[in-house]
């Protein structure tokens, strides 16, 4: 891992977990990259297969991508360095989001930005993204909200909030930033990392890190859990960032106009665009379809990146977008 401060001035860190050097990952990098060219990108990328290979690991190694490369080795290090004992790293596979917050963490710690956006593998980015542009630019935190779901990031809200005194004020400023209450997706966020500045300590870092349920998915019978439980134990990190962004960020966070900028699953009811039909050619998706920043929440093990566990409306838009690139 190398460590150092941006020196450029329009300049953006952009960072997350990839399962792998693979094609959805050189599809995003790639994605990004061309659909926001007034703006210098650095990847801060963590593999979680980081010796997967195949010919995407190759694009993605010659594109000349300006990549920061990270292992999830890298980050049980860093967290003994700073203190986090064996027996808490060897946990973290019940609860593989932490390395996101790790991650950010890192970032922070090293003073490499005070600024990134979190940027997942399975979204598509409109052409007329300004609102979006002016954001990252002047680097404002900027939340996209999931209109179906408000309670997605609420699950910490109420405990992150009585870490800082007095509560009220807290309160006041969460409810003057998110007068609606909105739920924002964790996928795709603008954040400042003035958020982890209370946690930059080997003390305060243990803190943040035993904030968060590493109890699994399964219960104690080995079934896997579902309904509100699951909800509540997967969307930890998610209310973390969404949380932290709201009340730690100097600068008033940005929400994307909703109308326009929204997450939302194929299926249920879209408060301005109606009832989902799942069963369509789009499997559902075309609401969805209808924002500027379009991310197909769902999840895939498959480290190649095709289409297990995956849209295959969104896997069409991906090989439509590859071959019009790499002709």
């Amino acid at each position: 891992m190398r460590t150092y401060k941006l020196s450029k001035t329009n300049n953006l860190v952009v960072s997350n977990m990839y399962r792998a050097k693979n094609k959805l990952a050189f599809f995003a990098m790639h994605q990004i990259v061309n659909k926001i060219p007034e703006i210098d990108i650095e990847f801060h990328i963590l593999w979680h297969d980081s010796n997967y290979r195949d010919k995407w690991s190759d694009r993605i190694d010659n594109y000349g991508f300006n990549l920061v490369s990270y292992t999830i080795d890298d980050m049980h290090e860093y967290c003994l360095r700073m203190g986090i004992v064996q027996k808490k790293i060897d946990e973290f596979n019940k609860f593989f989001s932490i390395y996101f917050v790790i991650m950010a963490h890192y970032l922070r710690y090293n003073n490499i930005t005070d600024y990134y956006l979190i940027y997942d593998d399975d979204i598509i980015l409109n052409d007329e993204i300004g609102e979006l542009k002016n954001c990252l630019i002047n680097k404002i935190p900027v939340l996209i909200s999931e209109p179906m779901n408000p309670s997605c990031d609420k699950i910490l809200t109420e405990k992150l909030v009585n870490l800082y005194k007095p509560v009220e004020y807290v309160i006041r400023l969460y409810e003057s930033r998110n007068p609606n209450l909105m739920g924002f997706n964790a996928g795709f966020q603008g954040m400042s990392l003035e958020m982890y500045d209370d946690f930059l300590t080997k003390d305060k870092f243990s803190f943040l890190i035993n904030m968060f349920s590493y109890e699994g998915i399964h219960d104690a019978d080995g079934n896997e859990m579902w309904g509100i439980e699951r909800s509540k134990f997967d969307t930890q990190q998610q209310s973390f960032f969404s949380t932290m962004n709201i009340i730690k960020s100097s600068k008033k966070p940005h929400i994307l106009n909703p109308d326009e900028y929204f997450v939302c699953p194929n299926w249920g009811t879209h408060p301005k665009y109606g009832d989902i039909d799942t069963g369509n050619k789009y499997e559902g998706w075309d609401i969805n379809m209808k924002s500027k920043v379009i991310h197909f929440i769902g999840h895939t093990n498959d480290p190649s990146g095709y289409a297990k566990g995956k849209s295959d409306v969104f896997m069409n838009q991906v090989n439509k977008y590859l071959v019009e690139v790499l002709v």
